[in-house]
């Protein structure tokens, strides 16, 4: 147990031995104390005010006055009458812990470090003196506060006492809240949640827990989130840190006017707020507003021009908006405010690491575990860091690509190939080519890539993010159950390069999603999102955000439906601009935002004009949408209960809905498994000429090739297939089927290109790659077949003297070099191999 030793006692061991040995409880407050708490925990901080002050005036006695009184002042931002009230509480009771760390907090919002200091220095000295007092709910958590504060370990913090709190005053949440507020500020939001989880239901009147819980689970349970958070400001609405989160949040959705007026709400009770001005600071710093952002700035160190605090919170935000570089120099601030604030040193790292400063960046994260070795966040940091350190580094002229070494042999040749290629046409394209190599790391643990991308593991949905000079991604390896084409991943990623850097990473989210998406699609009509049955309802319905919004709908995607149609619309606003304006008329916006103009201004200079875009816009849109299979209907609301009947049923239903495409293909998968090939067969005939342009995995053109393997009927499988796959690339399973008829039928070329293909998707199917190499050595192409089989040499060791051997058979002519040293490395796995050995002899001579 790490103890902390002060003015010659043992503080922490001190304190622990209390918690553990004396008594419970105080005697319960008046009812007047119980009335002014439930004033201040209602928001109602004026009136508790004018209570408590009444009651000091007139003597009533007990120490809940002058702290009740003081926390009002503090919520007011009456700073100085705080702690002018904290002073006079503790010349009648100066005995009181809770005052004295009351006192601390007022002196810290006054700029009084030295105050703050000889507050906590006199809480040490009561409890040596007089242990015995400080044993209720309360007293405990100011001992756990001071004994942090103190540098004590936090998990004997934890079970000495607030573990002791929540144990002995199962009715109070001063422990809970505390312990939970303790896991949160450690990142440990797994232990916060189970903390705070059961804290919320045992008080549902308390709003300081019910924040608590809300920021436990915000990333892994938005929802929930949301209703606790509401839950608050029902509570107590003018909890100012349940309002400041709802800031933050539009300011993440980019509606700064709203956010404004939201934070408005704060300042009407608490005109000197500091977080309240520290997120206006941030909303005009995104608004190129210098000026306003001096003044928030100045507002929110107005009383404590020492508080790291502000500089971390507009650092953090601007972080979020990928302006790492502003980010980190308020992190910077911040730590030459207070050098010790952990939370500005880890902050700086991940900026720094973001931005491609590695050195300096680990050796903060080196740095913070060292002061604070119970931080999640730099621990997962620094077992990233571990898994880094044994990737292979692959260098281009313009890329540093770190893979996982089995994965760089088996396919990252093909990986700096595609990044030199959307190099050169973005390149071309926009007029901006990135003065430093960008720095690519694909991660073959999807948790690798979360911490390194969001500080964080276990965040799904995400493939790859762009920060600007770094593209992080997740392997195939990571997504062999759901396969997507890394090829498009990576093609995707690196136009957000282009735009993050023209822009000086000022491009609303929606526009820069919108480009990558649109770029995606011109280098292959597979890639990207494209309308599909589910996206043509929502147009149809009305379910379009506006552009000046589009920003928002990433952050309220509610699930992945909602989020694939944001990708989809945005990249749809994109091409409407560039089809009308042109491409330079693009690239002019995209100038205009790093000159710091804001989208909406920027896209109304160059189109005719806002409002006529967005109304032109949502027309085309709409045209857009009718055209794909016009005559379908994708509903399903009746559907689930009208399959359970069985075909009769449905055989009904498509009576009286006859362009009803999820009702047939249902109805063809039970024609299916019930063994009636030929009246499916026809049916999804029908559903092909109704939306010939599905892509879908189980849509009419996958079934109908089922059908046609199942009837033997190879030829019309395969023209099936065909089709299917030159509207999709991510279909695996009809990639590798085509590829077998293919080889079987000895077209030599369909195989070596579907093979090529499945290399985009999943590079780990062996068998893939044994057509391919068997298909490239009949057609001749002995240098395909010989790379492909080194590919298979990392995948199956076990093969590898067949391989070698193989290989050098495969180059005895052209690379005789080469030749041998694949038939002696053949030799070294299997000495007695005949083969090889009379090939050693041939290449010989």
């Amino acid at each position: 147990m790490k103890l902390v030793r002060f003015m010659g006692s043992v503080w922490f061991g001190t304190c622990v031995a209390i918690a553990m040995l004396c008594g419970s409880g105080l005697t319960a407050r008046s009812e007047t104390i119980s009335e002014c708490q439930t004033l201040f925990r209602t928001g109602k901080y004026a009136e508790c005010l004018a209570a408590t002050t009444t009651a000091i005036e007139s003597k009533s006695y007990g120490e809940d006055w002058p702290i009740l009184k003081a926390q009002s002042e503090l919520a007011l931002g009456r700073f100085p009458e705080a702690l002018a009230t904290t002073i006079a509480g503790l010349d009648r009771y100066s005995w009181s812990v809770r005052l004295l760390m009351l006192r601390r907090d007022a002196a810290l919002a006054n700029g009084q470090k030295e105050t703050a200091d000889e507050s906590l220095k006199a809480i040490v000295t009561l409890v040596s003196a007089s242990s015995w007092r400080y044993t209720d709910a309360d007293d405990l958590v100011v001992l756990g506060r001071a004994s942090l504060l103190l540098g004590a370990d936090p998990r004997d913090v934890q079970e000495g006492f607030f573990e002791r709190a929540r144990r002995n005053f199962k009715t109070r949440s001063d422990g809970f809240l505390a312990a939970g507020q303790l896991a949160l500020d450690k990142g440990d939001l797994l232990l916060a949640g189970e903390i705070l989880g059961p804290a919320a239901k045992t008080f549902p009147d308390d709003p300081e827990i019910q924040f608590a819980w809300s920021e436990a689970i915000r990333g892994t349970n938005k929802k929930t989130s949301a209703e606790a958070l509401i839950r608050v400001l029902e509570i107590n609405p003018q909890f100012a840190a349940a309002i400041c989160r709802v800031a933050e949040q539009q300011i993440d959705g980019e509606d700064y006017a709203g956010a404004e007026m939201t934070l408005a709400k704060v300042l009407a009770f608490n005109p000197h707020h500091p977080e309240s001005h520290a997120l206006l600071a941030v909303i005009r710093h995104l608004k190129n507003d210098v000026a306003g952002e001096q003044a928030s700035y100045s507002a929110a160190v107005q009383f404590s021009k020492t508080n790291p605090a502000v500089d971390h919170l507009i650092g953090r935000k601007l972080s979020a908006k990928y302006r790492f570089s502003e980010g980190a120099a308020y992190q910077r601030k911040a730590l030459e405010t207070d050098p010790a604030y952990e939370p500005a040193r880890i902050q700086l790292a991940q900026d720094l690491l973001r931005l491609g400063e590695e050195s300096e960046g680990w050796e903060l994260a080196q740095l913070a575990h060292k002061n604070d070795g119970y931080n999640t966040t730099v621990f997962n940091l620094l077992q990233l860091q571990k898994s880094l350190d044994k990737y292979q580094t692959l260098t281009s002229p313009h890329f540093i690509v770190r893979m996982e070494k089995k994965e760089a042999q088996l396919y990252g040749v093909r990986v700096i190939s595609l990044l030199e290629e959307v190099w050169v046409q973005q390149s071309e394209r926009y007029g901006y080519a990135p003065d430093q190599p960008v720095i690519v790391e694909i991660f073959s643990r999807s948790d690798d890539f979360a911490v390194r991308t969001f500080g964080m593991p276990d965040v799904a949905g995400f493939l790859g993010v762009c920060f600007g000079p770094v593209i992080t991604a997740n392997s195939p390896a990571t997504r062999r159950e759901t396969p997507a084409s890394w090829e498009s991943i990576l093609w995707h990623e690196f136009c957000h390069v282009t735009t993050l850097q023209m822009t000086g990473n000022r491009i609303p989210r929606w526009l820069s999603e919108g480009i990558s998406v649109y770029e995606e699609r011109r280098r292959d009509k597979r890639w990207g999102q494209s309308m599909n049955g589910e996206f043509r309802d929502r147009i149809l319905d009305g379910k379009v955000t506006p552009v000046s919004q589009l920003s928002q709908a990433f952050l309220t995607a509610e699930s992945g439906e909602d989020l694939n149609f944001a990708y989809f619309e945005s990249s749809m606003v994109v091409e409407y601009f560039v089809d009308r304006f042109g491409l330079d008329a693009l690239i002019a916006v995209l100038n205009d935002l790093n000159t710091g103009l804001q989208i909406n201004d920027a896209l109304e200079r160059h189109s005719q004009g806002l409002a006529e875009f967005e109304s032109s816009f949502g027309e085309w849109l709409k045209q857009q949408a009718q055209a794909y299979a016009p005559e379908a209907v994708f509903k399903t609301e009746e559907l689930r209960e009208i399959a359970q009947g069985g075909s009769a049923a449905l055989q009904e239903y498509l009576r009286e809905n006859p362009k009803s495409f999820p009702a047939g293909l249902v109805l063809a998968g039970q024609y299916i498994s019930e063994e009636q090939y030929e009246t499916a067969e026809v049916l999804l005939k029908e559903l092909i000429v109704l939306a010939p342009q599905d892509t879908s995995s189980n849509g009419p053109r996958r079934l109908l090739a089922t059908i046609y393997e199942k009837q033997g009927k190879t030829e019309a499988e395969a023209t099936v297939l065909a089709e299917h796959l030159a509207l999709t690339a991510d279909d695996l399973g009809a990639i590798l089927r085509l590829q077998q008829i293919r080889s079987d039928r000895g077209e030599f070329a369909g195989v070596i290109e579907l093979g090529r293909l499945v290399l985009a998707v999943d590079p780990f199917q062996t068998e893939s790659l044994e057509l391919m190499a068997n298909a490239a050595k009949e057609s001749g192409d002995a240098e395909t077949a010989a790379l492909t089989l080194e590919s298979l040499l990392v995948l199956r060791p076990d093969d590898a003297a067949r391989i070698h051997y193989r290989i050098a058979d495969l180059v005895r002519t052209s690379d005789p070099a080469r030749a041998r040293r694949h038939v002696l490395l053949s030799l070294s796995t299997a000495p007695r191999y005949r083969d090889a050995h009379q090939l050693l002899l041939e290449l010989a001579h």
